[in-house]
């Protein structure tokens, strides 16, 4: 896209005497730890960061000070759940409670952070939201997890988000990462002389890492707001320009797999950033509706095999049953009309887009990519070849036959 003389009148105006704009670049050239190692809105770096100062064996000298304080605030600061299962316990119980035996999981039963305390018959499951919203039903599924393995524990269930959000189920209590903010703060301002400078410093960092990126409320949030307001056309415009991950990782996968098409004797088709086909030039040769297809996603990436649209159902639904008749690589597929997915990989996922690195990300693309065309590619590709006959036989002769 070709920069106007207006485009660049507007560039100049947001560049030149722009106090807010000063002032914000100020605040955020303060040095800050966290910023520093690539820990901004990566959900699975907060986690980790947020069990280390749960776990009282850590050796950040607050023992169980920030498990009690974070646990007793939530209790006292959110609407009780309707069911007593969830609602049975009460701040008075955490601060008169010894928590030091407390151990702290990450990612146990795909759950964020639990926490587990023996010596009390306590959990505490919490879910991390930093940027995403809940899906598929996962505080249902990881509430009904707690109560299978910790039946005779009292149960506290935390959602924990930037902001207050609804949630599927009313048995999580809602937190705010505010509040964790303002935890630290107090912390810091009490216990600074007892955790040392080093400490200090780190959990200091994390708290001004909260307010800058994570709350809507901010300081630099509303600094944020009124740049955009005098200036939206010329951020409009920077952000129109921005990189493009989803496309440069479709780039990068096309150059990877155009490097087989002569030796694999594979096809190539690009529909769009998002979906990438190929496949055995076979198929394409004997007008089979079969292909894979890479969905590339915004923060995930997908291989598929797919039946698909194509005017004789016969064919389509011969290759099905070939599928269902090889469970060892194919997976279990139901009938559709018009798309059939019977193989399917996850090559990525949000937690390696945390990084948002093409480079890192692009290692583990080529790395299943190497495996999967001498392995399953290979066994499907046999599979199809084996079965050619019987899938492209003509429905004539079947007739005739019968």
């Amino acid at each position: 896209m070709t920069i106007t003389t207006k485009d660049q009148a507007l560039l100049e105006k947001f560049i030149v005497d722009n106090e807010e704009l000063e002032e914000l670049e100020s605040k955020l050239a303060q040095f800050n730890i966290f910023e520093a190692i690539g820990v901004v809105r990566q959900e699975i770096r907060h986690s980790n960061f947020l069990a280390f100062l749960l776990n009282p064996s850590q050796n950040h000298r607050l023992d169980d000070i920030f498990l009690k304080r974070f646990l007793k605030r939530v209790l006292l600061e959110t609407d009780k759940p309707k069911d007593e299962e969830y609602a049975n316990i009460s701040a008075v119980d955490i601060d008169i409670a010894d928590l030091k035996d407390a151990e702290v999981r990450r990612e146990w039963q795909n759950i964020d952070i639990l926490i587990q305390s023996p010596r009390h018959q306590l959990v505490c499951a919490i879910e991390n939201k930093v940027d995403s919203g809940e899906h598929s039903n996962q505080l249902q599924r990881y509430r009904e997890i707690v109560e299978l393995e910790y039946s005779n524990y009292r149960k506290i269930l935390i959602y924990l988000t930037p902001e207050t959000d609804k949630v599927s189920d009313e048995n999580w209590r809602i937190y705010t990462y505010s509040n964790v903010a303002e935890i630290i703060d107090n912390i810091c301002n009490n216990y600074k002389s007892t955790i040392g400078t080093d400490v200090y410093t780190l959990i200091n960092h994390y708290s001004i890492l909260i307010k800058r990126h994570i709350m809507t409320d901010s300081e630099i949030a509303e600094l944020c707001r009124k740049i955009y307001g005098k200036h939206k056309q010329a951020l409009d415009l920077i952000f129109e320009h921005r990189p493009d991950l989803q496309l440069e990782m479709a780039d990068n996968i096309i150059k990877l797999a155009s490097q087989y098409i002569t030796s694999k004797k594979i096809f190539l088709d690009r529909y769009s950033k998002k979906y990438l086909g190929f496949g055995s030039q076979e198929w394409r040769d004997k007008n089979l509706p079969l292909a894979f297809h890479f969905e590339n996603g915004s923060a995930y990436l997908v291989i598929r095999l797919l039946i698909c649209p194509y005017d004789n159902k016969n064919i389509r639904e011969r290759i099905h049953q070939v599928s269902r008749d090889n469970p060892q690589i194919f997976k279990k597929s139901n009938w559709a009309e018009k798309w059939i997915t019977i193989y399917q990989k996850e090559i990525l996922n949000q937690k390696d887009y945390d990084d948002a690195d093409v480079e890192k990300l692009m290692k583990k693309v080529q790395d299943f990519w190497e495996n999967f065309i001498k392995d399953d590619f290979v066994k499907i590709e046999n599979i199809i070849h084996e079965n050619i006959d019987k899938l492209i036989i003509s429905d004539i002769s079947v007739e005739t036959k019968a």
